[in-house]
């Protein structure tokens, strides 16, 4: 395990160093497209204008025919061959060379292809040897091996797709639930670029008329500024909404980061068993049990939660309890849902009250930093099987909702999922509204949101025409980065850097 995870993290090192001037679009590029593990089938791709020749001088297909002649869209089956031995190159007979597997092997001619080039896809048995001894083949005929992204980055490149839908697809890759999947799926077919396409054509028609104000005055006079400005604050409206979708999305894409909180003995981690299904943690009427934060992940209406629990030591009493409160504490200001459990059964004292003053601080902060409605707060009031004896104050009802429930039972569980989708889609968001956007494009789409707010801000202020149409060119060229109309390095390496080497 250990082995595994190292050689992930060299993977991911290795991805990361990948620049743009690596990809040498002229070479025909191969990869295995599968995982490299015991399995019914593995897939190597090739692409690039040697596919087929390269194919054919390793493939022996059962009809005979050349491969190179064949028709978009067929399947050939066959067995692929370790070392031809013929002087044209191309395999005659299973004696022509070491056979290797029996395969099918698919042709996707250009430009009908994921990367419009001429694809080839060999579909063998799964497993690691036969994969890469395949491809061990296919690297010696004369393809290169090639990098992560490098099929989705040439089918960007040969406009097959535009950038938003790349992202879409490390994103559709990458799912941690059916909601995400769903989202990103959408994304890869365009809706997300129909939403960008229609804002951008608002926004040539007024950078149109800026630009015709500014080279014929006199015809332009007449221009209506209170219609500009309406039809400009529409624009920014619309891409604040796309903003807010592409900040909620990162629920999608990351998960939701949900900590389990409270006092001792007050049931977080039966709670946490009872979320995850399973018996994860130990439970025990002795207090403290729990001395880490423990992670795990689950999905709850659609959405991906990483889930916490947490120590319930408020005070620490020796350096582990100590530790085990700083790792509480570092969980409780990363948190985006907080599930504070109180025990229904015993009174109000001071220890609920410690955790309420923390809630408290942490939405003070939230408010301070402009950030009010950052982390979300459920109160939990577990085991409501037994007699009530608290009662939580008012100050704690303003600060979130209040659901009641027995972990121990399992009762009332539905009503807390029930809860955390309200407060994750609260407001007039919802999943629908989610774009997925790498790092640099947001940045982008928010320096767009700014240059459109300049723009307001320059007519407000009656600067000249001339102020009003440097904005709006500026808002043109970000709305241009994010599809991939104007190139930033940037934008495609903080992208492609995410792809796994056969995408």
């Amino acid at each position: 395990m250990r082995f595994a995870t190292c050689a992930m993290l060299n993977v991911l090192n290795y991805m990361n160093l990948i620049k743009l001037k690596d990809y040498n679009t002229n070479d025909t590029i191969a990869a295995i497209a599968t995982f490299p593990a015991p399995s019914a089938l593995g897939v190597i791709k090739i692409s690039g204008k040697n596919s087929l020749p390269i194919i054919s001088k390793i493939f022996l297909p059962k009809n005979k025919k050349n491969i190179k002649k064949a028709k978009t869209y067929t399947i050939h089956y066959g067995w692929i061959i370790g070392r031809p031995q013929t002087k044209d190159h191309r395999p005659k007979t299973k004696k022509a060379g070491k056979i290797i597997d029996e395969v099918l092997v698919s042709v996707m001619r250009a430009p009908g292809s994921y990367t419009k080039e001429d694809v080839v896809e060999i579909s063998s048995h799964g497993g690691a040897i036969v994969l890469n001894k395949i491809l061990e083949v296919i690297l010696k005929t004369g393809a290169r091996l090639a990098l992560p992204g490098e099929f989705s980055y040439r089918a960007l490149t040969n406009g097959r797709i535009d950038l938003l839908q790349a992202q879409s697809i490390a994103d559709i890759v990458g799912a941690k639930s059916e909601e995400g999947l769903g989202l990103a799926t959408k994304q890869l077919l365009g809706s997300v670029s129909r939403k960008l396409e229609e804002v951008k054509e608002d926004l040539k028609e007024l950078y149109a008329h800026t630009e015709a104000a500014i080279n014929f005055p006199e015809e332009t006079a007449d221009i209506r500024l209170d219609k500009l400005r309406q039809r400009l604050s529409g624009i920014s409206k619309a891409v604040e909404a796309l903003l807010t979708g592409a900040n909620e999305a990162r629920i999608f894409q990351e998960g939701l980061r949900c900590v389990i909180c409270g006092k001792t003995n007050a049931g977080k981690s039966t709670l946490f068993n009872c979320l995850l299904r399973d018996e994860r943690v130990i439970v025990s009427h002795i207090p403290g049990t729990t001395r880490d934060v423990i992670e795990e992940t689950i999905s709850i209406e659609g959405i991906p939660l990483r889930i916490y629990d947490t120590a319930g030591i408020l005070e620490p009493a020796d350096l582990i309890t100590e530790k085990a409160l700083e790792k509480t504490s570092k969980a409780f200001e990363q948190a985006d849902l907080i599930l504070a459990v109180f025990d229904g059964s015993r009174p109000f004292d001071k220890d609920d009250k410690i955790i309420l003053d923390k809630l408290k601080n942490l939405r003070i902060q939230d408010k301070s930093a402009g950030l009010s409605s950052k982390k979300k707060i459920i109160f939990i009031i577990n085991k409501n099987d037994l007699a009530s004896k608290l009662h939580l104050k008012e100050a704690a009802r303003k600060l979130g909702r209040v659901v009641y429930l027995s972990a121990l039972k399992n009762k009332g569980i539905k009503g807390l999922e029930q809860a955390i989708a309200r407060a994750v889609y609260k407001g007039s968001i919802t999943h629908q509204d989610c774009i997925f956007l790498s790092q640099m494009q947001k940045n982008a789409l928010a320096a767009m949101h700014g240059s459109l707010l300049e723009a307001l801000t320059c007519l407000n202020k009656h600067y000249t025409v001339d102020f009003l149409h440097l904005s709006l060119r500026q808002a043109l060229d970000d709305a241009s980065r994010i599809s991939g109309e104007i190139i930033s390095e940037e934008i495609l390496e903080s992208i492609f850097s995410r792809f796994c080497i056969g995408k």
